[in-house]
C-alpha cells in the first residue's frame, strides 16, 4: 500500500488494544486513517465525526465505530468526555479470518428496540479499567472479545473489499494530497499548488477536501504545521516565532486560531504547563 497519513497506535499496555478515557475541551483531530477498528463512546459533551465523507453527530451515549483504513476526523465542542478504543485487525482475525469482508454500522445510537449488550460491555470495560484490580487484564480481555462479538452479531454485515481500502478515486486523491502536506508542510503551499499537484481545478478540489475530511484543505494545513509546531514547543525552549518559521507557518492570527482549537489556550501558556508537569 502507498504511504499516506497514517496514524501508528500504540497498545495500551498489557491490554490488546488502545483504551483510553479522554477528557478535553474544543478539539479537533484532523482527517487520518489506521489498520486499527476504532470506536468511539460519547460519555458527555458534543462529538462530530466525518468518516468516509459522512457527518455523524453524536449524543451522549451513541458509539461510532470506524472501520479499518477508514478516512475520518473527529471535533469535540466544549468539555466533553468520550471512550476511545481502538482494537487491532490482527486480533479480530484470529477469531475472524474473513474480516475484510466485513463492514460495521458506522453509529449506533441506544434505544428501546436495539440491543445494548455492546453499550453495556464497553461501560463494563471502563470500569474495569478504572478499578484495575489485580489480574483486571484478563477479565478485561474477556469483556473486549465479548463486545467484538456483539458487534459482528448485531451491527455487521457482507462487504466487498475496496481496492486499497478507500471506497473511491476521490478518497484515493484526498490520502495523495494528505501525504504530500505531510511530507512539504515546511515549505510554502497554497490551495493552487495542492490542486495542481492532483491535476484537478480549484474549486472541484476544494469541494472534493471538504467533502471527504470535514475541513477545507487551508484549515487542515494549518492543523498539521500546528501539530507540529506543538511537538517542537514541548521539546525545545525555541521561541514560538522561530517554531513558526521552521514550521511553515507565516499568519500569527490563523496560526493562534488553530491553536488554540486544538489545545484550548495560547502555545506559552501550554508550554508553562508542560514545564510545571516536567513533561519537558
Amino acid at each position: 500500500m502507498p504511504k499516506y497519513t497514517h496514524e501508528v497506535v500504540a497498545e495500551t499496555e498489557y491490554l490488546p488494544a488502545r483504551f483510553n478515557l479522554v477528557k478535553c475541551s474544543t478539539n479537533t483531530i484532523p482527517a487520518h486513517w489506521h489498520e486499527y477498528l476504532e470506536i468511539l463512546y460519547l460519555i458527555s459533551g458534543e462529538l462530530t465525526a466525518v468518516v468516509q465523507a459522512e457527518t455523524y453527530n453524536m449524543a451522549p451515549g451513541d458509539i461510532i465505530v470506524i472501520n479499518s483504513k477508514d478516512l475520518h476526523m473527529t471535533q469535540t465542542y466544549g468539555f466533553t468526555t468520550y471512550i476511545l478504543l481502538q482494537i487491532s485487525v490482527e486480533q479480530i482475525k484470529q477469531y475472524l479470518p474473513r474480516f475484510e469482508f466485513l463492514h460495521f454500522q458506522t453509529l449506533i445510537s441506544p434505544g428501546p428496540e436495539k440491543p445494548d449488550e455492546v453499550f453495556f460491555y464497553i461501560q463494563e470495560m471502563l470500569k474495569i479499567y478504572q478499578a484495575q484490580e489485580d489480574g483486571y487484564q484478563l477479565l478485561f480481555t474477556s469483556r473486549l472479545y465479548e463486545l467484538i462479538y456483539y458487534l459482528y452479531k448485531d451491527y455487521s454485515s457482507r462487504s466487498i473489499p475496496q481496492e486499497s481500502g478507500f471506497a473511491s478515486r476521490d478518497l484515493y486523491r484526498i490520502t495523495r494530497a494528505m501525504e504530500w502536506v505531510r511530507q512539504h508542510f515546511q515549505d510554502s503551499l497554497s490551495l493552487d499548488d495542492a490542486a495542481d499537484f492532483l491535476g484537478l481545478s480549484r474549486e472541484y478540489f476544494c469541494r472534493m477536501f471538504k467533502k471527504y475530511t470535514g475541513q477545507t484543505f487551508l484549515e487542515y494545513l494549518n492543523a498539521v504545521r500546528t501539530m507540529h509546531l506543538y511537538e517542537d514547543l514541548k521539546r525545545t525552549d525555541d521561541s514560538v516565532t522561530l517554531l513558526m518559521e521552521k514550521n511553515g507557518i507565516t499568519n500569527y492570527k490563523v496560526f493562534m486560531r488553530t491553536f488554540k482549537r486544538l489545545y484550548g489556550d495560547t502555545p506559552q501558556r501550554v508550554r508553562k504547563a508542560a514545564q510545571e508537569a516536567g513533561s519537558l
